[in-house]
């Protein structure tokens, strides 16, 4: 199940647990960002005061004492301690309070001097590097911008003489600047907390895919364990069954009434089935496991397949036909199994007195091989058209068509194995056309 991202709408904070990792992760992630550009916005904070002995001298000792024993200093102190081991503790607070006195030394300077446009740039700066570049997070940014703005505000309004018209287009200018930081800034914590979230959340789900995968590992043990079992510690006592009913078979011959010798044949030719069904187990659950995929010429495949079968084939007197196959990336043996199955499929469910015909073709689509296999069988009812590919699901009384039930099963296992699908295109009394794809 997908977890849900869950945080405060206000200030974006996680639930203390995940907040903890995601403050020790945006750190890591920040601290080098945070470095150059408060180092940038030092210099620059600097380099400006050489403009205040030339633009307003009658201020320019107040604007150096603000530049270079407050601001400066202040910025590089917070820059040396980022060195420290103790700095990602305090560096949010640091960064607020950094925000706050560099951007109340450009208020007081743009209050003194509100004709003078070059430290409404400045403003600009201090706003830009506390919402966008020096890594602090929207809510403390926010808190910092606002309580700059009050700052200018309360000093033009009690300390200097501005008019009112022009600490109304400052606001104007500032109160935007400040809603497009924060909105802006809103959006970049959001959308850095959600990739965190979204990678925490994909780090859980690997952790129960490993889970489901090592429970998957067990049962698929546990179901070859019990396959091995079907398949090599009942051979034994069939091969009793079999040997003893035979016996009694032979030895009492003759001997016992009509009834008597139906339940010998019955025991004898039981057992029999029981053994095919439990060979066909052990085969089914072998598929795949030894072999390795390679380069398979079909038209080979078929070949070898038609000759395993031959005697099937001349008794039936089958006419089987095979337009050019391709040569396919896949397990050789297996795909000898598919073809010899589907064609003894097709033999064997075949109208009394009637010569099986089938056809073998195969067609290039775009990213996949689609082979058919059609005869002029019995057919498949709609109902049963899934229910053919079930191991050991039989649509026919064994008096009818012999069989164990598995061979379409082993089609559908082989198909599978290779990527691709089988099903089969019929109706009764018109013969069956099976299909399977195989990718490229």
């Amino acid at each position: 199940m997908i977890m849900r991202m869950v945080f405060n709408k206000i200030t974006l904070s996680f639930p203390e647990e995940n907040e903890i990792l995601f403050l020790k992760k945006y750190f890591a992630d920040s601290i080098i960002q945070f470095r150059l550009a408060f180092l940038m916005v030092t210099i620059l904070y600097g380099a400006f005061g050489y403009l205040d002995s030339i633009v307003v001298p009658e201020y320019a000792n107040l604007f150096y004492i603000i530049r270079f024993y407050i601001v400066v200093p202040l910025l590089s102190f917070v820059i040396l301690l980022s060195f420290t081991r103790f700095f990602s503790k305090i560096w949010q607070i640091l960064l607020l309070i950094s925000f706050i006195v560099a951007g109340g030394g450009i208020s007081v300077m743009t209050m003194l001097v509100p004709e003078n446009y070059a430290y409404y740039a400045g403003m600009m700066l201090i706003f830009s590097a506390g919402y966008f570049f020096i890594k602090l997070r929207f809510f403390l940014a926010s808190i910092a911008g606002w309580t700059t703005l009050l700052i200018f505000n309360i000093g033009a309004v009690f300390y200097a003489d501005a008019g009112s018209m022009i600490l109304i287009s400052n606001n104007f200018f500032f109160v935007s600047a400040n809603l497009i930081g924060m909105f802006a800034a809103y959006n970049i914590e959001y959308f850095a907390r959600r990739d965190f979230f979204m990678n925490q959340e994909l780090d859980r789900q690997k952790v129960v895919l490993e889970e489901v995968n090592k429970n998957l590992e067990i049962r698929t043990k546990e179901i070859e364990q019990l396959s091995y079992i079907a398949s090599h510690d009942l051979q034994e006592p069939l091969r009793t069954l079999t040997s003893f009913a035979q016996l009694i078979k032979e030895e009492y011959a003759g001997k016992l009434d009509a009834e008597g010798d139906k339940y010998i044949d019955f025991i004898y030719n039981s057992a029999g089935r029981m053994k095919e069904m439990v060979t066909g187990l052990a085969e089914y659950s072998y598929l795949g496991k030894a072999s390795s995929k390679v380069s398979v010429d079909c038209n080979e495949i078929v070949k070898e397949a038609l000759a395993d079968l031959f005697d099937s084939i001349k008794t039936s007197h089958a006419r089987i036909s095979a337009q050019e196959l391709p040569t396919i990336r896949g397990y050789q043996t297996e795909m000898r199994l598919l073809f010899q199955n589907l064609v003894i499929n097709a033999i064997k469910f075949q109208k009394k007195g009637m010569v099986p015909e089938i056809t073998i073709s195969a067609e290039m689509r775009k990213k996949e091989w689609l082979f058919s296999v059609k005869d002029n069988g019995i057919g498949i009812d709609e109902k049963n058209k899934d229910k053919i590919f079930v191991i050991f699901r039989r649509m026919h009384n064994h008096s009818e068509y012999k069989g164990t039930g598995i061979g379409l099963a082993h089609c559908k296992k082989i198909v599978e194995m290779h990527g691709g699908k089988i099903w089969v295109e019929s109706s009764p009394g018109a013969g069956s056309t099976f299909l399977f794809t195989i990718p490229k």
